[in-house]
């Protein structure tokens, strides 16, 4: 090591400022913190008082106490007896907010915000299922239609045929409009109408096919959400889970239409081996006679 002494430090410019102010006997400027060898003081936090809060989430202060007491937003630090809220408080109101936006009960995201606050979700990667299980599996929005639209979706159809409709659920009339809960399912009634089958039957069938399916979508998406991460989607992963309800949603209605083609095949040929289907015929001749 040399033993030349080390050059000593320039002073900063305020502090010849203050030399010069010391000569001349002016008032001597006071040294910035950081000249004088103080490390400067942090910004201050910021913070909210609960009405502060709502005033800047336009968020009722009762209602962010609904929040606090469900456990869905972190409890303020208090300082004696007055509580002060964060930005992180904010950004939490604003999830909440997003998460009744989709349709989720405040049990649901009282789940959700503990779990990615252990880390157990990433929040990103939820919202993308979320999203996946939100979509829709079909194209068949209802839509409002004129009578000139109606018809261009089911084509000159008999006299009564729409007001059969009507009756039977499948068009609401409003005014001179109609509104189509499922366009598809009209179209489809047309078509059976076509080849005989009257509203009321194809309406009957329906329900069936509804009551049944309903019950089996249910439980299959209970058996689905049992097995996920563990033969139900790539690994353990949210993103894995959603890649697999994205592809049961392409799949899931061929399924369906296979499944209750085979059905369908297996119960008419046992009739008619049985002659189940000549009794049946037979009994409604006799009937109408």
């Amino acid at each position: 090591m040399s033993d030349k002494p080390s050059k000593p430090s320039k002073p900063s410019s305020t502090r010849r400022a203050k030399r010069r102010a010391a000569r001349r006997g002016d008032p001597v400027p006071e040294l910035e913190p950081s000249e004088a060898g103080e490390p400067e003081a942090p910004e201050p936090a910021v913070s909210y008082t609960i009405d502060d809060l709502a005033a800047a989430t336009s968020i009722p202060s009762r209602t962010i106490r609904f929040y606090q007491s469900s456990g869905v937003l972190p409890k303020p630090e208090k300082v004696g007896r007055i509580a002060y809220y964060g930005p992180q408080h904010i950004e939490r109101l604003e999830l909440i907010g997003k998460m009744q936006d989709r349709g989720l009960r405040m049990r649901a995201i009282k789940d959700l915000v503990t779990q990615v606050e252990r880390g157990d979700v990433v929040l990103h990667e939820w919202l993308g299922l979320e999203e996946q299980l939100s979509s829709a599996w079909v194209d068949d929005a209802p839509k409002l239609l004129s009578r000139a639209q109606l018809e261009d979706l089911i084509g000159e159809r008999r006299p009564g045929f729409i007001a059969e409709l009507v009756r039977a659920g499948t068009l609401e009339q409003h005014n001179d409009a109609y509104l189509a809960p499922s366009p598809g399912l009209l179209q489809v009634a047309a078509r059976l109408d076509d080849a005989g089958v009257s509203v009321e039957v194809a309406t009957g069938a329906s329900g069936i096919l509804q009551k049944h399916l309903a019950k089996a979508a249910k439980e299959l998406a209970g058996f689905f959400a049992e097995h996920a991460g563990d033969g139900f989607g790539q690994g353990d992963s949210v993103t894995g889970i959603s890649d697999a309800f994205r592809e049961l949603r392409a799949t899931g209605p061929e399924s369906v239409r296979l499944i209750f083609a085979r059905e369908m095949e297996q119960v008419l040929r046992k009739m008619v081996e049985t002659g189940e289907t000549s009794r049946r015929l037979d009994k409604q001749v006799k009937r109408r006679r």
